[in-house]
């Protein structure tokens, strides 16, 4: 299975940064709009809509991208409007790795909703996984329409709680737990801390993956990709994305996981290029057509 992106011309996002940057000097009202001049030749529209106010999440419209914001100074997700299942994040499509080591889950739970870019890719390549996504923030659920999540029914639904007391204290067993909950701060202490990491393992079935996304901040990064390993012993592996900004970090309490031979190795060779993971004592690279490729068990 590959990603929906098809033959969609690339958006320029260097340029996206760029102008996300420049206008939070600016600090332009709801309803903003203007003809960003490209690099590339021509004009991309953008328009911004705050529609929870200064403090609230915000639309920004990048020609075919809308993205989230909660502030200007970080990108909380982004959807092509023509294609709204494609992943547009390196980040996500390294969460969506889990599925190299747990390719048929039963039961997925995830903490942080965002845009939905990792609720829709599940829900769209997994038809037999019951799915949960947990979101403290009711404004965010509030965007679901706006970047396509699909509705609740038998086997997905949007919870509106905390995910601290969801992970602690709600029952159930996922097969896979993908935490990806940020706020305008960034990652939020109480989703950082020994405590939840332990509550991750002990709520995972007995082989259950967790896949977390961490802030590769030099210096909070190592401490929780400390915490982690502490609580599955040792077992987890990290995974950098977005060009180092993010790191996506496996664990599992499975006696067998990590796997002696990483399955990133079976990667085509045209994969080996710039994206290095942590394998143990080991470097293993995969490379930008990650950008495409939608991960499936048999690769």
């Amino acid at each position: 299975m590959t990603d929906a992106a098809g033959d969609l011309p690339d958006l320029d996002m260097d340029l996206f940064y760029d102008v996300v940057f420049a206008m939070g000097f600016d600090r332009p009202e709801p309803g903003f709009s203007r003809q960003q001049p490209s690099a590339r030749g021509g004009h991309i529209p953008i328009a911004l809509d705050a529609p929870f106010g200064e403090r609230g999440p915000m639309l920004f419209r990048f020609g075919d991208m809308l993205s989230l914001l909660f502030n200007w100074s970080t990108v909380q997700s982004g959807m092509r409007v023509s294609d709204p299942d494609h992943l547009l994040f390196d980040y996500t499509r390294m969460m969506m790795a889990f599925r190299l080591f747990r390719p048929d889950p039963c039961r997925i739970e995830m903490i942080g909703l965002g845009g939905g870019s990792l609720a829709k890719a599940c829900y769209r390549a997994l038809p037999d996984c019951d799915i949960s996504v947990v979101e403290i923030d009711p404004q965010v659920i509030a965007l679901r329409e706006r970047f396509r999540i699909p509705d609740d029914d038998h086997r997905f639904r949007v919870i509106h709680a905390d995910g601290v007391e969801f992970v602690s204290n709600d029952p159930g067993r996922p097969d896979v737990l993908l935490v990806d909950g940020f706020d305008s701060r960034g990652l939020p202490k109480s989703l950082s801390t020994a405590a939840f990491y332990a509550a991750c393992r002990a709520r995972l079935s007995p082989n259950g993956l967790l896949v977390a996304n961490l802030c590769n901040n030099f210096l909070s990064y190592p401490g929780l990709l400390r915490r982690i390993r502490t609580a599955f012993n040792g077992q987890a592996l990290a995974v950098t994305a977005e060009n180092g900004g993010n790191r996506i970090v496996f664990a599992s309490a499975d006696p067998t996981f990590p796997p002696a031979t990483s399955p990133f190795q079976s990667l085509p060779d045209r994969l080996l290029a710039d994206r290095t993971i942590d394998y143990g004592a080991k470097q293993r690279r995969i490379g930008p057509a990650l950008r495409r490729w939608h991960v499936k068990a048999e690769v």
